[in-house]
Order: C-alpha cells, then sequence, then structure tokens
C-alpha cells in the first residue's frame, strides 16, 4: 500500500509575516500521524506506534512562536515511520527484501544497531515493528522525500534566512522526555560529582520534579557557543529545574546538521521532562501554562542575546 499523503501534510511550518528574533524553533518528534502503509505493514497497534512520541511538546512551542514571531518547523507524522532527528544514511539492511537496491547506508551505527535508525525497528517495549516482514528498499527512498527532506529543507531555509536578516541564528530543537526516577536522577548526578549533588542554591526545588527536569545537548560544545546553553541554563535554574548538559542526551542529527555557529548558526537540543507539564493520562498538568510562559521566555532570551558574545571564541566542527 502507498502512502497517499504528501509533503504538506507531513511536516508543518510556521513562517511569521515579520521575523522578530534571530530564533528558528524545531520540533521533530511530536508527529502522531501513522501512515497507511506503516499500518500496513505491522501488527502494533497504534498507541504503540506513537509511543515514542514527544508528548505535549507542541503545545508548548507553537504559542511561543506565535506570540514571539519566531519560525517553527514540526513533523507531524510519528518517528516510528521514518525519524527526522536521524541521518539518512542510518538504514538497518536486515529489515529489506533487495538490499543492493538501497541507498547509502550506514548500518552498523549506534543507533541502527539499538533498532532506532532513520527507519525504527523497535517500537517503545522492545517491540518489533515489522517482525518477519521485509519492505521494499524503494520505500526508504518513499519515506525520506515525502518527511525527512521537506522537514531539513525547511530548517536550512529558515535558517539561512535567519542569519541574512539578522546576522545569526539560533536553533532550538525542542523536544520532551520520560520521567526520569529519583534514583536514575541522584545516580547520574553522583557520577559527574560525587562530591556535591547540588549544583546550584534553589536546584529541586519550584516547578521542579525532584529529579533531571531538563537535558540541553549541544553536542559536547560543537552546536553552538557556551551562552546559547548559559542562556537557557540560567532561565531554568530561575523556577528550580534540575538540568543536565549532554547527559544523557548530547544533541542528534538535526542540531549536528544544522548547527554550524562559525557560520552564524548556533544549535541546541532542548529536553524537557513531560512530568513537569502533563499528567499521567497526558493531558496537561497543573503547571502546564507556567511551563509553557517559561519555554517562551527560553525563547526570549535566546533571542535578546547580543552577537558579540556568540563570535568571541571559535567552535569546533561537530564530529560522529
Amino acid at each position: 500500500m502507498v502512502c497517499l499523503m504528501d509533503q504538506a501534510s507531513t511536516i508543518a511550518v510556521f513562517k511569521p509575516s515579520a521575523q522578530a528574533l534571530p530564533v528558528v524553533l524545531s520540533c521533530p518528534h511530536a508527529g502522531t500521524m501513522v501512515p497507511d502503509d506503516l499500518v500496513a505493514a505491522t501488527t502494533l497497534d497504534e498507541a504503540t506506534l506513537i509511543g515514542a512520541t514527544d508528548f505535549g511538546v507542541d503545545a508548548l512551542v507553537e504559542p511561543a512562536a506565535h506570540a514571539l514571531g519566531v519560525p517553527l518547523v514540526s513533523c507531524l507524522v510519528a518517528r516510528a515511520y521514518v525519524d527526522v532527528n536521524r541521518s539518512e544514511d542510518e538504514i538497518d539492511t536486515a529489515m529489506f527484501k533487495d538490499i543492493d537496491a538501497l541507498p547509502p547506508h550506514r548500518a552498523r551505527s549506534p543507533r541502527v544497531m539499538a533498532g532506532f535508525g532513520v527507519i525504527p525497528t523497535l517500537a517503545p517495549g522492545n517491540n518489533s515493528i515489522y517482525g518477519a516482514t521485509k519492505l521494499d528498499a524503494s520505500s526508504v527512498e518513499h519515506r525520506l522525500n515525502l518527511v525527512h527532506r521537506p522537514y531539513h529543507k525547511a530548517l536550512a531555509a529558515l535558517t539561512a534566512q535567519t542569519v541574512e536578516k539578522f546576522g545569526f541564528c539560533i536553533l532550538l530543537d525542542c523536544h520532551s522526555m520520560p520521567a526520569m526516577t529519583s534514583a536514575a536522577s541522584f545516580s547520574l548526578r553522583r557520577d559527574r560529582n560525587p562530591f556535591r549533588i547540588k549544583q546550584v542554591p534553589g536546584e529541586g526545588q519550584g516547578l521542579s520534579t525532584g529529579a533531571v527536569d531538563a537535558v540541553l545537548g549541544d553536542r559536547f560544545g560543537t552546536t553552538c557557543a557556551k551562552p546559547v546553553v548559559l542562556s537557557v541554563l540560567h532561565r531554568l535554574w530561575h523556577d528550580g529545574l534540575i538540568v543536565e548538559w549532554n547527559r544523557p542526551y548530547a544533541g542528534g542529527y538535526v542540531i549536528r546538521e544544522h548547527g554550524a555557529p562559525n557560520a552564524g548558526v548556533h544549535a541546541l537540543q532542548f529536553e524537557l521532562s513531560r512530568d513537569l507539564y502533563l499528567n499521567d493520562t497526558l493531558s496537561p498538568g497543573p503547571n502546564h501554562a507556567k511551563i509553557g510562559e517559561m519555554v517562551k521566555s527560553v525563547v526570549e532570551r535566546l533571542g535578546a542575546l547580543d552577537p558579540a558574545v556568540l563570535n568571541d571564541t571559535e567552535v569546533p566542527h561537530p564530529t560522529e
């Protein structure tokens, strides 16, 4: 079965009539649309297929984009179909009938071997998406052309336009993450600093869940200048959030592909714990409005950064 969607229905691009800030927002994993050709190829139900969705992050990001006049690119399709935060060549060859017809591939990437390549083979709960079913190699190009390439083409165009207008661009790649247990949070932070778990006064208070609330990823200093990270970090600390930097998420393909600090594009991955703003049924929690205001404030702070502080030092080019 061939998917009848077109590119206009797989991604959403918000472009304000007059862009007010040098910021572009990306929301790659909030999509819940499950195409017909995926339904036909799997025995998994829709709830399982969308289980890896960054639930609710779009409802935090979209109001900020509209209120502040900044562009936003969102993927509307479930990442089980194609993951726009993976490189095109991260392909598991074992899932295809005609391997020789595949485009260039890097089958032994760590993400592919874990089941999370550009066309994932696993859904949450270690559920095999395709089982013994083999896909046609042509499905790779079809999904890339339908979703992946339009997404990155839109981001590339918007970041280039932002640099042209403002002289620089900050790309904020927005995600949500499953809640981390207090024990896992403590262990993560103890490994980093065995003598002092608390990093700043007030951490773990205010809007905090009591565990790691947010993770900022810049691929270990390669996709943005440090003031970009510090600006977000300080804003999250203001509300008492417990924040990690590059642990356990250092950033994916979106910021690696588009982050080019030496060319004026500073890209940061921004992960928020869903426990901050959703309840157990994935509906808005009691602090949803406050977290939405916090996200808006983060975007405002990034848009107000002095470009001079971003050009003080050169940033090494990101590597694999």
